[in-house]
């Protein structure tokens, strides 16, 4: 609780004002079948410690304002805006895609329509580090999206969301590893084949280290 309130203190000090939606999802790290799930083999996703926090500072008539705090620091372009009723992707790898796909993904099913928002992100979780930070950030933002528009999703509804916003709205080769393991946290077995299973998995007290070796990827040079 003490980490969050010191993120929400850093979120105002961006903007001025206190957030009144606060979302959260962790990383995951692959525990069991590492990238099988393309595939549709069974994968074993564990979520790690380290969050992606998603805050609502503002409501806004029919646009978004997304701000990154993370990529403020790194002194890099940080803050994407689109109106809600006209959505496309920027691509070069832009930071805001993830989010406008999501929207997007969402606007497919028929399940978002109303207000916009301002939303301010800071993540724990290293990107090109394998421990699915794009993921986090989906997860995160369609639960602050759900909460928001009171649309009463359920853990596989959020995963799927963010699946299909990565993978068919994005065109991100990806399987459900990524945004199963962040949605439902903890460890599960995952059949990612329709129909999708998950099963929890009881790993307590078990305590796994996760050592950063530097070495930086993306999904396009992983998956075929």
């Amino acid at each position: 609780m003490k980490n969050l309130y010191q993120k929400i203190i850093r979120v105002k000090g961006e903007v001025g004002n206190d957030p009144f939606i606060v979302a959260s999802a962790p990383g995951r790290a692959d525990f069991l079948n590492t990238h099988q799930d393309y595939k549709g083999l069974p994968v074993v996703p564990i979520a790690i410690s380290l969050r992606t926090y998603v805050f609502a500072t503002r409501k806004l008539k029919n646009e978004f304002r997304i701000i990154s705090l993370n990529l403020k620091e790194e002194g890099r372009e940080y803050l994407d805006y689109f109106k809600l009723n006209n959505i496309n992707l920027k691509g070069n790898k832009w930071f805001g895609d993830y989010l406008r796909a999501v929207i997007l993904a969402l606007k497919k099913i028929g399940k978002l329509s109303g207000s916009g928002l301002e939303v301010v992100i800071d993540s724990e979780v290293p990107v090109a580090s394998g421990l699915a930070s794009s993921a986090a950030l989906e997860v995160a933002f369609t639960k602050l999206l759900d909460e928001y528009y009171g649309l009463n999703l359920s853990k596989k509804d959020i995963a799927e969301i963010s699946y299909r916003a990565e993978r068919e709205i994005m065109g991100v080769p990806c399987g459900r590893l990524d945004q199963y393991g962040s949605s439902y946290g903890g460890a599960i077995l995952l059949y990612p084949k329709p129909p999708i299973k998950v099963e929890r998995l009881p790993l307590r007290n078990v305590k796994i280290v996760i050592v950063d070796t530097g070495i930086k990827h993306s999904v396009s040079e992983i998956h075929p």
